[in-house]
């Protein structure tokens, strides 16, 4: 009835009698308590009504078409356009009503709501320098043989793809690039990305999406792939419109719209599945190990089959190959889909026993996250060669707690040095003024203000710290336990055991932080910002308590004589400080590249080849079909270590509602703030984005600087810049004078007023899809995963599958998944490595 009522009444009429008349409509029915969804749809349709015969007296139209250009259509459709998409959620209705028609605690939980969402707003300064402009090929002919679609027709087709779920897939899916329109039905199933990627941009403009995934840049295979999906095209007007109301804001609802629907089955999922499952994997495997191996290989089978769940070891397909060799005396073949540290990880694993291992990698490059910069410009160090390669997102850990990363270095012989890390934060917000060097306890009004300005809330913040670690050292027994007693820290403890059942896996930090009278300003201010550089993610109020204490013992807000060291050094000066908690490879960037240099010797390697599908076959093997060759090739088992998004494509012919259930629901960065600057970097050697009072001293002593304005609407902008001058203690860059190397900058999210010198950019570097949030959903996702590790020899490992988005623990995901295919674990010497690499398996649930 919706869809007839809008193509009756002429559209653009209509719209405007809509948005004119709606208003007042809703305002009365939601002061009766209706619902807000309710009371918009039936406003919407009674306007269209009135519309169609009010509109029909020759003034009356004049009078729309005025309105019509006078129209705020983006506020329009933030009000309207979501009463046709089901939402529930506060996220979802975030823009459903403004805050004049809400009651006044509405209005007060929506204003906080806003707050956070405005600080993730696009800013000038970003910019796509790591990808190159989608063209698609289609010549003028082909072009003007297309019909015209109206934009109403394609922004239509946005309900579908809401409403779009693994049963119900026949619902069309319209988009627009360049006033092109393109039917992306059929090939949602096939989009690289995943499904619900490109679901979240049904009848949307793509540049948006092109800008900010600049991955589509990077070759032409996305435009070649959407050229033959052309069906029409928009007039000037509406090609022009489409563009304005793609939209950050409308891109991020979209998407939690889509999430929300995932974690809603995910409830029912972690509730009622999930520990149905751990019992039943439980029994069989005593049954295995008590009684008898072939009962227990029975009732695995009996249970995949009727409910889906899968018994690591026992369950048809999930059998481990002891040494790589398969009952016919032939080697067993394994794909490894990514080749970030997980999927390399897992490929050395492999190899070193016996597995023939072949890796797919979709860009021209191995190292996922871990990416590197060439810079110039460094004759001092070397006649030879004056570039340096330095390491651009990974780029330090704490040995302390990477156990099994440390291990790993040493057996490849990959030395390492201490990285001096200083992060410099300068506040601008009114009210809240000042500096603050983290490394550096003190209090000094010139240098170190804003621990006098925030003195209270630094006190109540590492007392709130102190009770986490307290509460959660109950449940882990580090202090208590017998057999905890020779146990060093480790990250993964508070997920294993007892440690399952502390609250504060699931309790945010923040809401920890505010009971204990922590200000909601020191969070956006200090907290917020400081860490942001470390997580490249603003959205830090899902952080789950028990990671407090953990971070505070890598990069202290608090440090310590235990943490950091500050005093007087002779190349920095009379005020210097820096944490000792971290370690970075002596080769820098040369280091990464030697690591995974190593980790893929004995693996067959595809460089930018996208696996489109991965077919199980009635023997059981596995038949993946790629970009580069129209032939298939087969393997005994598969490990999926890229995003989860891309998986549920290449399983599309064989997903289950429990896989497409939990590779949905798993939520990163770019989600909420898709245009931010820390999705977006810019390498460059301009100097004057530091504030020129400290441009000198960060140079030549802090790693990072972070500067926090309040922008004219009231939020946050969080800018951070990356010193490599600093940040490269290895090839000798940390110690040369300022005058003898080049400024080596990362930039993200430049503050008001500033630009970066077009002349001095370098490059530049997109960090979409590349860190999932630290939230409780992604957690019950991640404990879900367990159900189905190992169905019909599909594992998944990478970063998304742990509880935290680091290197030690994407690597040891890695190695569970190899050693449940049939790999030995490659370090038993070293204890504490060990005990963490069964932790993890403890969350996981791999084997």
């Amino acid at each position: 009835g919706k869809k007839k009522m809008f193509v009756v009444v002429n559209k653009q009429v209509s719209k405007s009698a809509i948005h004119l008349i709606s208003r007042r409509a809703v305002t009365n029915l939601a002061s009766v308590k209706e619902s807000r969804r309710g009371a918009v749809v039936c406003a919407c349709l009674c306007s269209a009504g009135i519309a169609a015969v009010g509109l029909s007296r020759p003034e009356a139209r004049a009078e729309a078409e005025t309105r019509i250009e006078s129209t705020d259509w983006t506020q329009w459709l933030s009000m309207v356009g979501n009463s046709f998409t089901g939402a529930q959620t506060k996220e979802e209705s975030a823009e459903l009503l403004r805050p004049g028609e809400m009651e006044p605690e509405e209005q007060a939980e929506q204003r906080e709501w806003a707050q956070g969402l405005k600080a993730k707003q696009e800013h000038p300064a970003h910019s796509a320098l790591d990808g190159n402009k989608v063209t698609v090929p289609l010549d003028a002919e082909t072009v003007e043989e297309l019909p015209t679609i109206a934009l109403d027709d394609v922004r239509a087709t946005a309900n579908a793809g809401r409403r779009w779920s693994w049963r119900k897939k026949n619902k069309q899916i319209l988009v627009s690039y360049e006033g092109i329109v393109y039917d992306v039905t059929q090939f949602a199933e096939s989009h690289p990305g995943g499904r619900e990627l490109l679901l979240t941009a049904a009848g949307c403009d793509l540049s948006h999406f092109f800008q900010n995934y600049t991955v589509h840049g990077d070759s032409n295979k996305a435009a070649n792939w959407l050229a033959p999906l052309a069906v029409g095209k928009l007039s000037a007007q509406d090609a022009q419109l489409a563009k304005t109301l793609t939209t950050p804001s409308i891109h991020s609802t979209a998407r939690l719209r889509r999430v929300w629907r995932a974690r809603r089955r995910l409830v029912a999922v972690a509730t009622a599945v999930l520990p149905t499952g751990i019992m039943l994997r439980s029994f069989v495997r005593m049954i295995g190990k008590l009684i008898s191996k072939r009962l227990a290989k029975i009732l695995a089978t009996t249970i995949k089959s009727t409910t889906g769940i899968i018994v690591p070891g026992y369950a048809l397909g999930a059998e481990k190959i002891e040494s790589g060799i398969k009952p016919d005396g032939s080697r067993a073949k394994v794909a490894v889909i990514g080749g970030g540290i997980a999927g390399c990880g897992a490929a050395w694993m492999l190899a070193r026993d016996g597995f023939d291992v072949t890796i797919f990698e979709a860009r021209t490059n191995l190292a996922g996250n871990a990416r590197t910069f060439d810079w110039d410009g460094f004759s001092k160090l070397s006649k030879q060669n004056d570039t340096v390669k330095s390491c651009v997102s990974v780029t330090a850990w704490p040995p302390l707690l990477y156990k099994n990363y440390e291990a790993l270095l040493k057996v490849l012989n990959i030395e390492t040095v201490p990285m001096p890390l200083s992060w410099f934060l300068v506040s601008k917000v009114p009210g809240y003024q000042g500096t603050l060097w983290g490394a550096d306890p003190t209090h000094d009004d010139t240098r170190n203000s804003l621990r006098g300005v925030f003195a209270q809330d630094f006190q109540r913040y590492e007392r709130a710290a102190k009770f986490i670690e307290t509460v959660t050292d109950i449940f882990t027994g580090y202090s208590w336990a017998p057999w905890r007693k020779n146990d060093t820290v480790s990250m993964y403890a508070n997920h294993t055991g007892m440690g399952m059942l502390n609250p504060f896996n699931v309790v945010p930090l923040y809401t920890v932080a505010r009971l204990f009278g922590v200000s909601s300003e020191w969070w956006d201010i200090i907290f917020t910002p400081y860490y942001t550089a470390s997580f490249l993610v603003d959205e830090l109020r899902p952080f789950p308590a028990v990671f407090g204490p953990i971070i505070e013992k890598q990069i202290p807000l608090n440090p310590t004589v235990e943490n950091s060291w500050h005093g007087s050094s002779p190349n920095k000066g009379a005020h210097d400080c820096k944490l000792t908690t971290c370690v970075t490879w002596k080769d820098a960037g040369k280091g990464i590249r030697q690591v995974f240099a190593k980790l893929i010797e004995d693996t067959t390697v595809h460089l930018n080849t996208r696996v489109l599908k991965v077919d199980v076959t009635a023997d059981g093997s596995k038949r993946i079909l790629h970009d580069q060759s129209d032939t298939p090739e087969t393997f005994d088992r598969v490990i999926f270590a890229c995003p989860c998004n891309a998986v549920s494509n290449m399983l599309a012919n064989s997903l289950s509602f429990l896989e497409d259930t939990v590779l949905s629901t798993p939520v990163y960065a770019d989600d909420f703030h898709p245009s931010t600057g820390h999705m977006h970097a810019v390498m460059h050697s301009d100097a004057s984005v530091i504030e020129a009072e400290h441009r000198d001293e960060f140079l030549n002593r802090g790693s990072n600087y972070v500067e926090v304005t309040k922008l004219p609407d009231g939020s946050i902008n969080i800018e951070n810049q990356y010193n490599f001058g600093i940040q490269t203690p290895g090839p000798g860059v940390y110690d040369l004078p300022l005058e003898d190397k080049p400024v080596m900058l990362i930039s993200h999210a430049l503050g008001p007023g500033k630009a970066i010198d077009k002349n001095k950019v370098r490059g530049g570097g997109n960090h979409a899809r590349a860190h999932p949030l630290y939230s409780s959903w992604n957690l019950a996702a991640q404990l879900s995963l367990r159900l189905f590790q190992g169905r019909d020899g599909l594992y998944y490992c990478s970063n998304w599958t742990t509880p935290g988005n680091c290197h030690d623990m994407s690597l040891l995901s890695g190695f569970l998944c190899a050693h449940a295919i049939g790999a030995k674990y490659p370090f038993p010497q070293d204890i504490e490595a060990l005990k963490d690499f069964h932790r993890l398996n403890d969350l996981m649930g791999v084997w």
